[in-house]
């Protein structure tokens, strides 16, 4: 018997990347090349940098609010059922864990330096996608230059974004707040890279490293449950 097409139409939607929530981040300020090495004190500024509009993110979204409420499960009993009924309140207070729950949305401890909240990670099986708008002082065609090469710029973003890799040694400016709102768990977790450079016009800076980013945050889903349904569509 042949499947009809709207059965293979729903199995590739199930096993293809969706696209989620989007939102925007906003940087001014210095943005080092990595050059041939990671530079974790510029990376933690950067990285503190974000925090408050994470954390507004986290407390004023519909969507990220209810995922703190279905993003739970008992170790070992599988996901947790969430029932379709429409948005609660997410103005209210998020209830807290049943006995046994795990929150998948709660902090992941780095030794030594503190506890972050990422938005895509494991756990809930995501992914992002990045458009980044890159304005700098330097000539447009003077990315090699002085300011250091894109690449190399991008790659210190990139640790910016991410929990600081506790398999190394964390030499960088101590978090702002504990826990910190970061973008996300690894850095891996980017699926797709867009960059647009340009000029920064307005006041001159003497700086060499000073930038102004507009980041567009695709959350993408590898994989749909219970858990992350919210997701869709926000």
């Amino acid at each position: 018997m042949e499947l009809p097409a709207t059965y293979w139409e729903m199995v590739r939607q199930q096993t293809e990347p969706n696209d989620l929530m989007k939102f925007t981040l906003i940087y001014d300020g210095d943005l080092a090349s990595s050059g041939n090495r990671p530079k974790p004190f510029e990376a933690s500024k950067i990285r503190n940098a974000f925090h408050d509009q994470l954390a507004d993110l986290w407390d004023s979204h519909v969507i990220l609010r209810q995922l703190a409420r279905t993003a739970r499960r008992v170790p070992g009993a599988g996901y947790l059922l969430v029932g379709r009924e429409a948005l609660p309140d997410y103005r209210g207070p998020i209830p807290p864990l049943n006995d046994g729950e795990v929150d998948l949305c709660g902090p992941i401890a780095v030794p030594d330096v503190g506890g972050f909240i990422p938005l895509v990670r494991n756990s809930l099986h995501l992914a992002c996608a990045l458009d980044i708008l890159f304005l700098r002082h330097e000539e447009p065609l003077a990315l090699m230059k002085s300011g250091g090469d894109l690449d190399g710029r991008i790659a210190t973003l990139f640790d910016a974004l991410r929990m600081p890799d506790p398999k190394h040694e964390y030499r960088g400016e101590t978090p702002t707040s504990d826990p910190l709102y970061v973008v996300l768990e690894d850095d891996v977790l980017i699926s797709d890279l867009s960059v647009k450079t340009g000029r920064l016009l307005g006041v001159r800076t003497s700086k060499p490293h000073a930038v102004r980013l507009t980041i567009d945050v695709t959350v993408k889903v590898l994989r749909v449950t219970d858990i992350n349904e919210c997701l869709i569509g926000g």
